[in-house]
């Protein structure tokens, strides 16, 4: 069953992750990884793009064969994770990159738009303040949906930032906290998750 977000409950491994036309950024994520762990040769197929054979099937090389399989596997591929209306814009397309360029133009806009996007979230990000009564958990959830949001979008930040970052935000009460980290940690070594979960512990004892 889809979800409001628009991908399905309960994903498997071997089903490509399902969109509807909802979350378009959380699904491509999860497609790219999807893609790239089932055949990376497709994925690198569906980023530079395919020609389609010019002459007889019989006069086609080993390697145009193989090209047009992996093109054929990444247009089924696509189409087995769209919602019926989502598929009926790209029916009769036969390259499965003009498909994965027009999903991300339709549902993230041209270059320029892109730009504004990831400008108005990097503003979000850099104004990201954690209430005083919000659990670690649930400033965390706010926190990576804004970054992951722009990754989606090509703007990507290093570990280092990100764990600097989340401890900027957090609220003036985690201000001791913060202090001991920054003294007695590498934040250029410390992980997000290891970070994270480090607070988590620190609340509950708190608690």
């Amino acid at each position: 069953m889809a979800t409001s977000s628009g991908n399905a409950e309960g994903q498997s491994v071997t089903r490509p992750p399902f969109f509807n036309g909802s979350n378009y950024g959380y699904w491509k994520t999860q497609m790219i990884f999807y893609l790239q762990s089932h055949d990376y040769e497709m994925w690198e197929l569906m980023e530079d793009g395919y020609t389609p054979p010019t002459k007889e099937r019989s006069e086609w090389s080993a390697t145009k064969k193989k090209l047009t399989t992996l093109n054929s596997k990444g247009v089924n591929t696509l189409f087995c994770a769209l919602s019926p209306y989502e598929f009926n814009r790209f029916s009769t397309c036969k390259i499965a990159k003009d498909i994965w360029t027009t999903l991300e133009t339709t549902h993230e806009g041209t270059s320029q738009v892109k730009k504004s996007k990831v400008s108005l979230l990097v503003t979000d990000l850099d104004a990201f303040k954690m209430d005083e009564n919000e659990f670690i958990s649930e400033m965390y959830s706010c926190f990576t949906n804004i970054v992951n949001e722009l990754e989606g979008l090509g703007k990507t930040y290093a570990n280092v930032e990100l764990v600097t970052r989340l401890l900027r935000c957090l609220s003036f009460s985690w201000d001791p906290k913060v202090m001991a980290i920054e003294e007695f940690k590498n934040l250029d070594t410390l992980k997000l998750d290891e970070l994270v979960g480090s607070l988590i512990t620190n609340e509950m004892k708190m608690k």
